[in-house]
C-alpha cells in the first residue's frame, strides 16, 4: 500500500506496554496506518478541525489513543464503547493520558518504579513520556467519552448524544479477540447500528480480516485497500 500521509517515521514513543497500557487480550493496531488512515477520513473531509471521533469496537483505546496524540490539535471529541468492562477500564487509562494531568500522573508512576527498579525500561517510558507531552496543547482539551455498548444490538447507540464525523474501528476477527456472537453478517450489523450517531457527512473507516465482506446497500465505498491479511474499507451513506 502506498502511505499518502505519514511518513515512515520512529513511533517507538507509542510502543504498547511503554507509556500506553497494556494487557493480554487486547491487540494493537500498527500506529503508521492508524495515523494513514485518519488522514485519509479527514481528507474526506476536507481537512475540517474539531473533530468527533467513535470507535465501537475500542478494546484498550490504543488506536484512538494514538491518533489523539498525532492529531491532538484539530480533535474535539473521543468517544470510544466496548461490551467489555474490562477493555473499557484500560481504555480509560489510556485516553486519560491525553492530558497534562493524565500525562503527568503516567510519568510520575513510571519515575517511582524507575526508583524502585532501576530498570532501563523504566527510564525509557519516562523519556517517551516526556517526548508525547509535546503533542499535548494546554491551551486546548479533548473530551471524551466512554460507555458500554453492544454494538450488535439494534439501540446500542439510540440515545447517544453526539454526531461522529470519523468513526474509525478495528472490528474483531478472531486471533486475540472475537465477536460475542458469532455471525458472518456482524459487520453490516455494525455498520447499519451505527445510524443515530452518524450524517449524511461522517467518514466510516472499517478494518477487518480479508475474509470479512461488507454487503450493505446503506453505504457507499469511497475507498479499499489490502495490507497483508488486514484490509481497511472508507464508506459514506449513500
Amino acid at each position: 500500500m502506498q502511505y499518502k500521509y505519514c511518513a515512515n517515521e520512529n513511533f517507538e514513543d507509542f510502543a504498547s506496554g511503554r507509556v500506553l497500557s497494556h494487557k493480554y487480550g487486547f491487540p494493537n493496531f500498527p500506529v503508521r496506518l492508524a495515523q494513514e488512515i485518519y488522514c485519509r477520513c479527514l481528507n474526506y473531509l476536507k481537512n475540517k478541525t474539531d473533530i468527533c471521533i467513535y470507535d465501537p469496537c475500542c478494546g484498550s483505546a490504543y488506536m484512538l489513543t494514538a491518533v489523539g496524540f498525532l492529531n491532538f490539535n484539530n480533535l474535539n471529541k473521543i468517544v470510544c464503547s466496548d461490551y467489555d468492562d474490562n477493555a473499557l477500564e484500560f481504555a480509560g487509562k489510556n485516553l486519560n493520558l491525553l492530558s497534562v494531568s493524565g500525562l503527568r500522573e503516567r510519568i510520575a508512576y513510571l519515575e517511582n518504579l524507575y526508583i524502585k527498579f532501576n530498570k532501563p525500561a523504566h527510564l525509557e517510558a519516562i523519556e517517551s513520556a516526556k517526548r508525547l507531552m509535546k503533542f499535548i496543547n494546554e491551551e486546548h482539551s479533548v473530551n471524551i467519552l466512554s460507555f458500554k455498548a453492544d454494538i450488535l444490538s439494534e439501540n446500542s447507540l439510540k440515545d447517544k448524544n453526539f454526531k461522529a464525523d470519523i468513526v474509525f474501528t478495528d472490528i474483531p476477527y478472531g486471533n486475540l479477540v472475537s465477536w460475542q456472537e458469532d455471525n458472518d453478517n456482524n459487520i453490516n450489523i455494525l455498520l447499519n447500528n451505527l445510524k443515530p450517531v452518524i450524517t449524511s457527512d461522517s467518514v466510516i473507516a472499517v478494518c477487518s480480516s480479508n475474509r470479512q465482506r461488507i454487503k450493505s446497500e446503506n453505504y457507499a465505498r469511497l475507498e479499499k485497500q489490502q495490507i497483508g491479511k488486514r484490509k481497511f474499507e472508507i464508506l459514506t451513506l449513500r
